[in-house]
Formats: C-alpha cells, structure tokens, sequence
C-alpha cells in the first residue's frame, strides 16, 4: 500500500504540465493494451475528434480529449518530451493557471480548425480519416505563444 502512496505523493508534487504527460502516458498505455487484448486497430476512438461534424455532436467531450490520446510511440514521445521543455520555459515566466489556459486554447482551437477544414473544404482537397489525436495543437500553441512573447531570445536544442 505505501507503493500506491507513494505515486499520489509524487504524483501530487508534479507541475500541471508534468500531470498532463502522465495522464497522456497512462492513456496512451490503455489504448495500446485495448488494442492487444481486444484486436482492434481504433483503440481510442471514443476519445477522437471526429472529421464529421454530425458525429461530433454525438461526442462533444472529443474536443479536449483528442488532446490526451496518441497511437503512435514516436507521436507521443516527441510530443511529451517537446511539452516538457516548454512547459519549463513557461513555468519560469508565467502563473501556471496561464499557461494551462494556453494549452486548452490550443487544442479547442486546433480542434475547432480540424472540423472546419474537413466540413468546409472540398473532400478531394483532403485526406480522408475519420477523427485525429494527440497534443500537437496545443504544444504549438505555447510554442507560438512563446515565440512572440520572447521573440529575441535564443533557445538551443540539443539534437541527438
């Protein structure tokens, strides 16, 4: 039992954004053994935010949850290893209450984008898919926002 205290305490310690990587980590792991264990390749669709604007309706919570839910190891990995750094860049700068609001914004406004492009568009413009996933709306999002709010600052990566 004091292993399970243990991860709450930690848990608990973390930073809002260190909680968002656990719960993407924690849902990316279900939907990889839904997958296994249940044999289907859309795991997680009742997290994505469907291309159909009817069947949005159907699932309104989609518009955040998207956000949470990844298919692919190298899509989650970049993404939460991206966030991470940000969210450290603007942990330093800002109130965490901003830069979460930042990152909500981001994936209502991408998700909001996603709908409009795939219900406005001509269909032989696009690709079909029947939903998307992952953090990449709002991790551009705070990079955007950090762009223009330090516009001359350099920030060094390290490549591997």
């Amino acid at each position: 039992m004091s292993t399970i205290q243990d991860l709450k305490y930690k848990f608990n310690r973390f930073n809002v954004f260190e909680k968002i990587i656990v719960i993407n980590i924690v849902v990316f792991i279900i939907g990889q053994l839904i997958k296994v264990f249940a044999r289907t390749g859309n795991s997680l669709s009742y997290l994505s935010l469907p291309s159909s604007f009817s069947d949005f309706l159907y699932k309104p919570w989609s518009m955040i949850t998207y956000g949470f839910a990844h298919y692919d190891f190298f899509h989650i990995l970049f993404n939460l290893l991206i966030l991470y750094y940000i969210s450290q860049m603007l942990m330093n700068l800002f109130r965490p209450k901003m830069a979460l609001n930042i990152y909500l914004l981001g994936i209502i406004a991408g998700g909001l984008a996603f709908l409009f492009v795939y219900n406005v568009l001509p269909s032989r413009l696009l690709v079909n898919t029947p939903g998307v996933v992952g953090a990449s709306a709002g991790i551009r999002a705070l990079l955007i926002f950090l762009g223009v709010y330090m516009a001359q600052t350099e920030v060094r990566l390290i490549f591997f």
